[in-house]
This record gives C-alpha cells, structure tokens and sequence, in this order.
C-alpha cells in the first residue's frame, strides 16, 4: 500500500494506492504553521479511521507547492513509519522530457498531473487544474510543452468580496441567465461564465499551436463548478494529480 500527499496552497489531499487502484481519499485544509507533529497526528488518524497498520504501507510520496510543509511532513512521516518519503523534486525520473527555460521551476504539481494524463490518456493530452491558481499544463510524445498560469476561482473570487465594500460573500453556483438581475446573481453569473470564458479562451490558443487533438482533462476543487459551463472541457478526473504522484513513486522506486 502506498501513502500518496499532495500538498497544495489551500487544500492537502491524501490517497491510499494499492494495486493501482485508490483505496480511500480524503483531503484538510492547509495550515501551514501546523508542526510535524500535528502534521502526524492527522496521518496517523487517516490510518486508525481506515484500519491500516503502519507495516501495511510500503511507501510514501508526497508533491508539494508548498515548500515550508515539505519538510514538515517529511518529518512527520518518518515520525510515523521511520523513513523517509519519496518527493517529486528536481532530478527525480519523469519518463517524459520537461521543455522549460528552467526545468527546476515547473511546480511538483504540474509534472504530476502530466505524467498522469501521460499514463492514463494518451501522448497529447491538456491538464486543466483548478485549484488555488487555474493551470493549463500541455504534454505532447512525452514532453510538457509548458503551461499556462491563471488566477483561481476562489482566490480571485475572494479578492472579489474583500476589495469591494458593497458586494457580498456569495455560493459559487452557476446562474440561470449570464444576466443577473440582481447581486448575487450578477456575482454569480461574472465568476462562473467569466472563468468558463477563460478556460475555453486559453484552451483554444493551446489547441491551435499543437499538432493533434489533444484530450482535455480537468481535476482540482473547481472543477465540478465550471466545467459544465466550457465548451472544450468533458472530462474531470479528481484524482489526477495524485495518480501522477503515484505513477512517479512508481517509476523512481522501479516497481
């Protein structure tokens, strides 16, 4: 069985493999002044809540973007188990080329979400990830072309409340009309549209610069909000970047 963390900006999500295949998922908010020992404490709850023993986990991986956290739970977890995890880092095998000005900067979870789409979709292939920024990573004959970096749904939404006196708080819904009739549903109908617009934006100037139809996939918290409302998105797979992490466990520890 294998320990998969990805740790994001707003969110950390956590599954555990076996046999390819995602046993149980969960995720907790990111508290990035948590300590290791807290840190492990949590792990350690996902492990008793699902009935695994610590000797059941062969191994453990984590992706971060979150780089004051990595060491804190590379800590917890030889805490837990008493080694140290495999990160998706600089250096570690890829099996596809990464064609950046500077390849040490692509994010832990942007060569995750490739090297699934890679795996399990086919050699052309754009991640649409829709966390606390919206990222458009593009891989074609196992090399990341590059991505594109937009601002996320909820962080500029929240932007959106925080700036502006009179506007409010709202759910994150779509609308009936793109005109709303009033506040939150003018809200409402700028965000979901507005991004919706965004991502078919973008992802028809990626489109036209590859040379073959790409399959489109989309993951992250978002996801479910927006997709709907785009033209060129169909398929979301919440688990993408953790199945990338997996497969990149995989591939570095050869099995």
């Amino acid at each position: 069985m294998i320990l998969a963390i990805d740790i994001g900006n707003s969110n950390i999500d956590i599954a555990l493999f076996k046999n390819n295949e995602i046993l149980k998922h969960l995720d907790f908010s990111t508290e990035k002044n948590s300590t290791s020992y807290e840190y492990a404490m949590k792990l350690n709850w996902v492990l008793e809540k699902n009935r695994i023993k610590i000797s059941e986990v062969e191994g453990t991986a984590i992706a971060s973007v979150v780089p004051s956290l990595t060491s804190v739970f590379e800590d917890a977890i030889n805490f837990i188990f008493g080694s140290r995890p495999f990160i998706v880092e600089p250096g570690i095998k890829t099996g596809i080329y990464i064609d950046a000005e500077n390849p040490k900067e692509v994010g832990a979870d942007l060569i995750c979400n490739v090297v699934a789409i890679d795996e399990e979709y086919g050699g052309c292939g754009i991640a649409v990830d829709f966390g606390t920024a919206t990222t458009f990573s593009v891989i074609n004959n196992k090399k990341f072309l590059g991505v594109a970096i937009a601002p996320g749904v909820g962080s500029s939404s929240y932007a959106l409340f925080e700036k502006t006196a009179k506007l409010p708080q709202i759910d994150i819904v779509a609308p009936n009309s793109s005109i709303g009739k009033n506040t939150i549903t003018a809200m409402q109908a700028g965000i979901v549209y507005g991004f919706a617009g965004l991502v078919d934006g973008i992802i028809e100037r990626q489109i036209k610069e590859l040379s073959i139809k790409p399959k489109i996939i989309a993951t992250g918290g978002w996801a479910k909000r927006i997709v709907p409302y785009t033209k060129y998105v169909k398929d979301i797979d919440p688990y993408l970047t953790l199945k990338g992490l997996y497969y990149l466990f995989k591939k570095n520890q050869n099995l």
